[in-house]
């Protein structure tokens, strides 16, 4: 489910299955690193991942660390590694937050960032 979102978004370029990757729930959140990626609810986090699929940048993410933890129906991915956007690499470390509806693993929430070096 995790490596699927990016698989989806930016390999495939398929917004319409990516979002059906996502809780229905009103309260789904994506975050990025500038305030301009956030997207609250549904409708904006389709919209946000669809703004990604149709961009005509190269785009790819390598993890070097992966960390999961489940908890009854809830679980949550903890990830670092990098992100390549047309040649340019940068490390990139995210959260993302899964609960289980109807026996399937949905995304809820998806936390992710490039962080600067001081």
């Amino acid at each position: 489910m995790f490596a699927s979102l990016y698989r989806l978004v930016c390999d495939e370029r398929d917004a319409n299955s990516a979002i059906a990757l996502w809780a229905t729930d009103e309260d789904v959140a994506l975050y990025g690193s500038e305030e301009s990626d956030t997207a609250v609810g549904l409708a904006a986090v389709g919209a946000h991942l669809a703004a990604i699929a149709a961009s005509t940048s190269a785009i790819s993410f390598a993890w070097d660390e992966l960390r999961v933890h489940t908890e009854g129906d809830a679980a949550w991915v903890n990830a670092s590694g990098s992100l390549t956007v047309d040649g340019r690499r940068s490390a990139y470390q995210t959260t993302g937050v899964f609960v289980r509806r109807d026996g399937r693993w949905r995304w809820h929430t998806h936390s992710g960032s490039a962080p600067r070096h001081s």
